[in-house]
């Protein structure tokens, strides 16, 4: 997934994109070892991931923002990774092939542990940081969707009843219905029905030019 040339925000997101200069502990060595205490199940404790990178607290604040943004960060690390996956595993063209990739995409997620797990420990914690637009994840993830869109549909190979960035933010927020409300409610998420409602989106017929106009003139 490409990710957003950029010399703004954290240290952490510049030195993702390349954009950081070499010291001994950089932003990068605090997302690994946030990783692996995500999936240990651990809480990250900004104080104690200080300590053990060996750097301030302030520092370590300085270099990823808050601890939400740090969290937030490591989830995208794994949905970003799980994406490509899921696009190079997906198979068809046009809506089939967008859909496929969101079938494995959501399927995988649903079925992720340390996912399930953290959502489970601290639902609200989990609901502001992969459903906030303050958090990196949801805007990353409709960036996503919405430049696999737009591949299918520079191609020819899709015809979009809505606009792409109206479609694309409209498919994750039915992936987090589904997904991350249905686990905070302690239900089983319902992936066929989210499979569903999103070949609705990517297969409605695009509302022919006529009508279109007469709507935009009736809403004058």
């Amino acid at each position: 997934m490409p990710k957003a040339v950029t010399t703004r925000g954290t240290a952490l997101e510049r030195a993702l994109v390349g954009d950081a200069p070499s010291a001994r502990r950089t932003p990068l060595d605090a997302l690994d070892a946030a990783r692996r205490h995500w999936l240990a199940g651990d809480r990250i404790d900004m104080q104690a991931l200080a300590e053990e990178l060996g750097v301030s607290r302030a520092t370590l604040y300085l270099w990823v923002g808050s601890r939400e943004k740090l969290i937030g960060e490591v989830l995208w690390s794994f949905a970003d990774a799980g994406l490509r996956q899921a696009r190079d595993g997906a198979r068809g063209s046009g809506a089939a092939y967008v859909l496929d990739v969101f079938r494995r995409f959501i399927n995988a997620n649903a079925a992720f542990a340390p996912l399930r797990r953290f959502i489970e420990q601290d639902p609200e914690l989990a609901l502001r940081v992969l459903t906030s637009k303050s958090s990196p994840v949801q805007a990353r993830m409709v960036d996503a969707t919405r430049a696999l869109l737009a591949e299918q549909a520079d191609a020819g190979r899709l015809l979009p009843a809505l606009p792409l960035d109206t479609l694309a933010y409209t498919i994750i927020r039915v992936a987090e219905s589904f997904l991350y409300s249905d686990l905070i409610a302690g239900s089983e998420p319902d992936v066929a029905r989210a499979v569903q409602v999103v070949e609705v989106l990517l297969t409605a017929a695009p509302p022919k030019r006529g009508a279109a106009r007469r709507k935009a003139a009736q809403r004058r």
